[in-house]
């Protein structure tokens, strides 16, 4: 196979895209520090991006001469990239750039020495920025497969970044490089992994996508933290379920459960303000949707891992089977949630003290939910 003709002149187009990104994440107020923006137009995350997966599963590619001019356009632009399938599913992307501003202005760094634990390597664009502000032996990311790792840290070398790059469990952290002034995870977690705040220096934090929240904790003593958070969030989880699909066979047990009004209307399952709060009072459900005529939804049916299962009619009846009652625990949110004026997520907190994490709305003593381990 004939290799692709190099092209001459995409340094220079890239070099001139990024000064458009890294002026548009200012325009935006995503990017405000100096030195966050010179990295942004100085890492070439063309790089990071050899290629990816436009909504129809269709792979755009630099190395291809009938791909690559919109290739480089989408790598360039403010958008998330999915870099990686699996039988057919998203198994790794390259967030939104004005996501990753906003988290690594979320950082509150003011000294270039802070150490870095990144979880997520995924492509290690992230973590070639990290590196280009802070220096690379500050830096250390983590991801849990070599086919991850290996390319992320040849595409960091080409870069000219070498920072700490490991293959393993991102929850339990690396040990061996702390303590960590910040731990950043580009992952999604439904609760913090002890690990962690272990590693974790005094005065440090932990940025993470908690549920669809972005929570920033403060580390205030051995085992305990409390933080905010302070806007949506949505990332691949931090490990991947075997799981294709909701249980196979479960809907027969619905058909026999007695059905009673919901008192949780359908439209709000899409306020976002609300699911950000299911993901904390339910996290990893399952969910499938009906339609009416005009595409609009009018029914759902929703797994949780342990079995239980619920479904909603068009007519608003609920009928819920297996170990707990699913579809009450979600109107017992709504109740929560709309007896406190619909609150955005910028309203809640989370509370850690050794083993037990709660997330709270507006004080540590108004209403609280805890998180499992």
């Amino acid at each position: 196979m004939t290799s692709p003709a190099p092209d001459p002149g995409l340094d220079e187009r890239a070099a001139a895209l990024r000064g458009e990104l890294a002026q548009a994440l200012c325009d935006s107020g995503d990017l405000v520090t100096p030195a966050w923006r010179d990295a942004f137009e100085r890492v070439p995350r063309h790089v990071f991006v050899p290629a990816y997966y436009d909504n129809s599963g269709r792979r755009v590619s630099g190395d291809d001469p009938d791909t690559r001019e919109e290739w480089l356009a989408g790598v360039y632009a403010d958008r998330t990239l999915i870099t990686q399938r699996t039988d057919g599913a998203p198994t790794s992307s390259s967030t939104v750039p004005s996501l990753m501003a906003e988290m690594l202005e979320a950082l509150d760094i003011t000294d270039d020495g802070t150490t870095v634990l990144e979880i997520g390597t995924g492509t290690g664009y992230n973590a070639a920025l990290l590196a280009h502000r802070l220096g690379e032996r500050h830096v250390t990311t983590v991801d849990l497969a070599d086919e991850l790792t290996e390319p992320a840290r040849e595409r960091l070398t080409k870069a000219g970044y070498r920072p700490r790059v490991i293959t393993g469990d991102g929850a339990h952290g690396y040990a061996a490089a702390a303590p960590y002034g910040r731990v950043l995870a580009t992952c999604g977690i439904e609760s913090v992994p002890p690990a962690w705040l272990d590693q974790l220096a005094d005065g440090g934090l932990i940025l993470a996508p908690l549920g669809l929240g972005l929570a920033r904790i403060h580390r205030t003593g051995p085992r305990t933290a409390e933080g905010r958070f302070i806007g949506t969030a949505a990332f691949m989880p931090l490990r991947h379920s075997e799981e294709t699909g909701p249980p196979k066979g479960d809907l027969a047990q619905l058909s026999d459960a007695p059905g009673r009004p919901s008192t949780l209307p359908t439209a709000m399952l899409f306020d976002n303000a609300f699911r950000f709060l299911v993901g904390v009072v339910e996290p990893g459900l399952v969910w499938q949707y009906d339609l009416d005529d005009g595409r609009s939804p009018n029914g759902a049916r929703v797994w949780s891992s342990d079995g239980s299962i619920a479904g909603l009619d068009a007519e608003g009846t609920v009928t819920e089977a297996g170990p707990r009652r699913l579809w009450t625990r979600l109107e017992a949110a709504y109740a929560v949630f709309r007896g406190n004026d619909e609150p955005a997520p910028d309203r809640y907190g989370i509370s850690i003290s050794g083993t037990a994490q709660r997330v709270w709305l507006d004080t540590p003593d108004g209403p609280s939910w805890p998180l499992s381990a």
